[in-house]
């Protein structure tokens, strides 16, 4: 888990220094190193996003006491949308061009789509944000459940309970 976590935060210093990079307008970039920073970026998202996904699998898998019903939907899910998301990265890097602007004497490049390309792009996107939406609904659900199932059991109330769980936690954080 924690060369998951590493590699998340390193390629997203990664990806967002090589985005300054292409971005900053007195660096200039010929159209053919900007479409290889476009297309590193734009892979390091394909790299990313599993990444992220396991990370959430496997809490929500925690989360559920190890359901194995909850691990084949949340992985069939998972593997749906990265499937469709790496096929359509291939035809974006297979049908994207760079031209090469001169703007007021600096050096700039435009990425330019085939036709179709950012709709298929807007695809991934909305399918991406389905998925984040799908674990945060499944996360709260278990949470209010947990919370109930506390309330029932407890004449302290949920924030004695929590307060205790957490105090005793910590203890044996620190202890250690």
């Amino acid at each position: 888990m924690t060369v998951l976590y590493l590699g998340v935060r390193y390629l997203g210093i990664i990806s967002a220094a090589l985005n300054i990079v292409g971005s900053v307008p007195t660096i200039s970039l010929t159209d053919s190193v900007s479409r290889i920073l476009f297309t590193i970026c734009d892979w390091t998202n394909i790299l990313v996003f599993p990444m992220l996904a396991a990370i959430i699998i496997t809490r929500l898998y925690a989360m559920y006491q190890q359901s194995r019903k909850i691990l084949i939907f949340l992985f069939v899910t998972f593997l749906a949308d990265n499937i469709f998301n790496i096929a359509v990265n291939i035809i974006t890097t297979m049908h994207t061009s760079g031209e090469e602007l001169i703007l007021s004497g600096t050096y700039q490049c435009s990425i330019n789509f085939a036709e179709g390309i950012p709709l298929l792009d807007a695809v991934t996107w909305i399918l991406a944000t389905m998925w984040e939406i799908l674990a945060l609904c499944l996360a709260v659900w278990i949470a209010v459940k947990h919370f109930r199932e506390l309330r029932q059991h407890s004449a302290g109330g949920i924030i004695g309970d929590c307060f205790t769980v957490l105090i005793k936690t910590h203890v044996l954080y620190f202890a250690r």
